[in-house]
């Protein structure tokens, strides 16, 4: 067990100058104290407080954790790339999203959720949300509205998920507790029905052994058999006061 613990310790020991190392080689560098990442200011400073806010309360209670990028142009990069390159950089929560929106663009905002919970989920319905939720988000009229819509978006999308995933788990426990009990339950009234079948049988063999006992003092007596044994040679052996005829005598 301790071995297994200096293991562990030691591997998260090596592996960190190297996840340090990859957040310095980040052309954004390192994740900055807001929710949000707006770095041509895009966005006034009292917008991005009021959506970051929120995200960071969410964060910080529930542990689901939506960053937002607001960036001016995305070059020939596909938007996928981009926020996937920004979530492993800087996101850690096991269910995170990266919500991308480029002003100006028809197909933005981008929300592109991931973490070790969302890849337990069905892709199907990953994008079947994500679909519906950008959707909404862009039919915002303003930029402000398109980023605070797809935030909120994400946020709930993630917490939905989250909480599906604790219902989940808690229901598998409940049923596996009462299945549990079930056959506990189960196996205690088989072994009680064992022995008051086994008690019962001592008084039934304990009777028939008595009955045959009872009945076999009770069966008919007979004498033995007498064993006949010829003397002096006689065809058959005389009883008390009997004589022999030895014959003549030789001369």
């Amino acid at each position: 067990m301790l071995a297994k613990i200096l293991l562990v310790l030691l591997t998260l020991v090596f592996s960190l100058p190297a996840q340090m190392q990859a957040a310095e080689e980040f052309e954004y560098g390192p994740r900055p104290p807001l929710s949000v990442f707006d770095p041509n200011g895009l966005l006034r400073p009292e917008m991005v407080k009021e959506i970051s806010d929120p995200l960071a309360a969410i964060y910080k209670n529930e542990g689901v954790d939506v960053v937002v990028v607001v960036l001016t142009d995305l070059g020939q990069a596909p938007p996928e790339h981009v926020a996937g390159r920004f979530a492993e950089a800087w996101c850690k929560s096991p269910i995170h999203c990266v919500v991308l929106h480029v002003p100006g663009r028809e197909d933005s905002p981008w929300i592109l959720p991931s973490g070790k919970l969302v890849d337990h989920l069905k892709p199907e319905q990953v994008q079947q949300a994500v679909t519906n939720a950008q959707r909404r988000a862009a039919s915002e009229p303003t930029e402000l509205g398109k980023v605070k819509a797809a935030s909120t978006e994400a946020a709930d999308m993630l917490r939905y998920w989250m909480a599906n995933a604790i219902n989940h788990s808690a229901m598998i426990q409940t049923e596996s507790h009462k299945m549990r009990s079930e056959l506990e339950a189960k196996s205690r009234r088989w072994k009680t029905g064992l022995m008051v079948f086994i008690v019962s049988l001592v008084p039934f063999i304990a009777g028939i052994s008595m009955l045959l006992y009872y009945l076999r003092k009770r069966g008919p007596g007979y004498f033995p058999n007498p064993s006949w044994q010829p003397r002096l040679g006689a065809p058959h052996a005389g009883g008390n006061h009997a004589t022999a005829d030895l014959g003549s005598p030789l001369p």
